[in-house]
C-alpha cells in the first residue's frame, strides 16, 4: 500500500519528466523535418506549446511540494520563534491564495476554451488551459501537510536542508 501511495505521490514528477522528453523529441523532429526533409511538421509548434504550458504549471506545483521557490529568510530567521511561525503561516497563506486564483480562473478559462480548437491540430484549446487549474489544485494539496507542520510549530525545512536540490 505504501509503494502505491509513493508512486501516486510522484505522478507529477513523472509527468514532468515525460513532458520534457516529449517536447525535446517533438521540437527536434520539427527541426529535422523542416531543414533536412524540407517538409515542416506543422503540428509540432502547437503540441510543443501545449506541453510546455503543462511543464511550467506542473513544475510550479512540484516546486511548492519540494519548497524550492524563492524565499527571503534574512528577517524571518532573526525573529522570535512565535513570529517565525506566523511568517511561515503568512507565506503559506499567500501561496494558497494564489493557488486558489489559479484554480478558479484556470477552471473558468478552461471551460470557456474547450469549445475552441487549435488551427492546425484541431485539438481543443481547453487542453492547453487545463494545466492552470490542475496546478492550482496540486499546489493546494501540497500545502496541506506544510500548513499542518507549521501549525504544530515544526519548522519547515528549506530545500538545502531537505536535500531536494
Amino acid at each position: 500500500m505504501r509503494k502505491l501511495a509513493s508512486l501516486i505521490a510522484y505522478i507529477p514528477e513523472i509527468i514532468g519528466g515525460l513532458t520534457m522528453l516529449a517536447i525535446t523529441l517533438i521540437l527536434f523532429a520539427g527541426v529535422v523535418w523542416r531543414y533536412f526533409f524540407v517538409d515542416p511538421l506543422t503540428w509540432s509548434d502547437e503540441i510543443a506549446r501545449t506541453l510546455f504550458a503543462w511543464l511550467a504549471f506542473i513544475g510550479a506545483a512540484i516546486g511548492v511540494k519540494r519548497r524550492l521557490h524563492t524565499a527571503v529568510l534574512v528577517f524571518g530567521s532573526r525573529m522570535p520563534p512565535r513570529w517565525q511561525t506566523f511568517m511561515t503561516m503568512l507565506g503559506l497563506l499567500i501561496i494558497a491564495v494564489m493557488a486558489g486564483v489559479l484554480l478558479y480562473t484556470g477552471t473558468t478559462e478552461t471551460l470557456a476554451n474547450f469549445r475552441q480548437t487549435m488551427p492546425i491540430t484541431g485539438l481543443s484549446r481547453g487542453w492547453l488551459y487545463l494545466a492552470v487549474p490542475v496546478s492550482g489544485l496540486l499546489i493546494l494539496a501540497y500545502l496541506v501537510p506544510q500548513f499542518r507542520m507549521a501549525l504544530r510549530g515544526v519548522r519547515l525545512p528549506s530545500p538545502h536542508e531537505s536535500g531536494a536540490e
